[in-house]
């Protein structure tokens, strides 16, 4: 579309997407000291703390607009970014994570909301899968470039991918602040709908976005720590690359994401709901398998088919959900559905971390292809038992 308004917003993709600190979130911690079991308490108080703040500001952003939601998020986090280079306890990258999660729910939910209502009112909300197949090719493009420079930049001076994370955040804020201002309702009926808690009530009303919501924060529960904690230790085992040419690695993973998003309108076309969900679960659960029992090239292989279910779990939730969410509790019960996946993943963080203390990764990795298969069979059960239809 040629609108000034959705240019911005795939600018903002962009530079949000380049990421550097992607390839070495895990490296960047052990060099600072900490072990497996350190890091899963981190990751625990992200995923905690992300629950108690998605609700409230999700409910802000409603209120008082979603684009100065943004906003905010994007202050804290550019301030955030940099005061992690210069602290190294558990202690304190706990509370400062608690404070990085804070930015970071001040934008969830609420850029989803703010787009798709702004689509709407330009008639053109049909467009929003095809949009989000844009963005999200846009913003995994970016990842791949901002993996190869944060990797190497990380090899001079750890602390350098967090210097220019802290720089992008403050570019994208400047961008934000072109965009239009998002239309704040105040009828008679929106405070009456508009809860703290509305977005909690409505997924728990509503059998078939509540059954959706859980399947994805169970399996992306144990995605969460294996992508901060395991994954690149772990690809650096297989003894194929240096930590140099890992961010070449993650480029490369972020190029196959976004060519594989990029398709998500397509394929939603050819598979409906039903199979996106089947499809769902075979890349958040065969690739664990693979990497467990797998070695060299097939292993790397199984990591490269995992990580794409980080970018499908999302476009998963945006686009089956979105339309049947009332615009006035849009951002709330977005960022309502991130607490199911952040309750889940703080319980899996501590336990996984405990986990991967105690036996080797590939063992943890078989413990999670089975509790990827229990996932299912208790979730078809459910659904089965509900009466829940996908199309």
């Amino acid at each position: 579309m040629r609108d000034k308004n959705i240019t911005l917003y795939l600018i903002y993709q962009f530079l949000f997407g380049l990421y550097p600190i992607i390839p070495i979130m895990s490296l960047f911690f052990l060099a600072k000291g900490l072990s497996f079991s350190d890091i899963g308490i981190i990751f625990a108080v992200f995923a905690l703390t992300g629950f108690l703040f998605e609700i409230p500001t999700g409910y802000l952003g409603d209120k008082f607009g979603r684009r100065y939601s943004v906003m905010v998020g994007l202050i804290i986090l550019t301030i955030t970014a940099y005061i992690f280079t210069i602290i190294s306890s558990v202690l304190l990258f706990s509370i400062f994570g608690a404070i990085w999660m804070l930015g970071l729910a001040f934008i969830s939910g609420s850029f989803e909301g703010y787009i798709y209502d702004y689509l709407k009112s330009i008639d053109k909300e049909d467009q929003y899968n095809k949009l989000l197949s844009q963005s999200s090719a846009i913003f995994y493009f970016a990842g791949g470039v901002g993996s190869i420079i944060g990797a190497y930049i990380f090899s001079i001076n750890i602390n350098y991918p967090y210097y220019l994370l802290s720089i992008l955040f403050g570019l994208c804020f400047v961008i934000t602040m072109f965009m239009e201002n998002d239309k704040i309702l105040v009828d008679s009926n929106f405070e009456d709908q508009l809860k703290v808690f509305s977005g909690i009530s409505y997924i728990n009303s509503h059998k078939k976005v509540l059954w959706l919501t859980v399947f994805v924060a169970l399996l992306f529960a144990f995605f969460h720590y294996f992508r901060g904690a395991i994954d690149k230790p772990y690809i650096l085992t297989l003894n194929i690359f240096s930590v140099e040419w890992l961010g070449v690695f993650v480029a490369i993973s972020m190029l196959i994401q976004s060519i594989f998003i990029s398709q998500f309108e397509r394929l939603l076309s050819i598979f409906k709901e039903k199979g996106l969900i089947v499809i769902y679960w075979l890349i958040s659960s065969v690739p664990l398998l693979l990497m467990s029992v797998g070695d060299k090239y097939l292993a790397l292989s199984a990591v490269l088919i995992y990580y794409t279910s980080y970018s499908f779990q999302e476009q998963i939730l945006n686009s089956f959900s979105q339309k049947h969410i009332p615009s006035k509790i849009r951002a709330t019960t977005l960022s309502s559905m991130k607490v199911y996946q952040n309750i889940t993943g703080a319980i899996l963080s501590l336990v996984a971390g405990y986990l991967f203390n105690i036996i080797t990764i590939r063992t943890g990795l078989l413990v999670a292809f089975i509790y990827t298969i229990i996932v299912l069979i208790g979730m078809y059960a459910w659904k089965r038992k509900s009466e829940i239809e996908f199309v």
